[in-house]
């Protein structure tokens, strides 16, 4: 399971980096921008900040931020799997980032708590 999991995942920053945010963009294709952002752990970009980098790129299509937030959403859910929330326990980080959404669910929870736990049993390094 995590193997296809880590799997998924390389994939995914596989293709993403064959996809360059100006092509995304120029080719209106706002939803695919926001799963990228959201599989690579970023935060979500807003409203304001869209319109910014289309009108960079000199975007044919007006920015649509609902698509973006659709895209944005499948690509988190991605990146916020349970192998990475147990990873995060692992390495005794307490900061979820854009996983926070998913730490009152009890099975997230209860995987980050797996994890810290196994942080807080290593032996001290000196």
């Amino acid at each position: 399971m995590k193997l296809i999991s880590t799997l998924g995942v390389i994939s995914v920053v596989f293709l993403s980096g064959c996809v360059t945010q100006s092509s995304l963009i120029s080719k209106g294709n706002f939803e695919k921008l926001g799963f990228y952002d959201g599989a690579g752990g970023r935060v979500a970009l807003t409203t304001e900040k869209l319109d910014k980098i289309s009108d960079k790129y000199d975007a044919t299509e007006t920015p649509n931020h609902q698509e973006y937030m659709q895209g944005y959403n499948k690509g988190r859910d991605n990146y916020c799997s349970i192998e990475h929330v147990l990873q995060l326990g692992e390495q005794g980080d307490s900061n979820w980032g854009i996983c926070e959404y998913r730490s009152e669910v009890p099975l997230f929870k209860a995987k980050w708590q797996q994890g810290f736990e196994r942080y807080m049993s290593r032996e001290p390094i000196l």
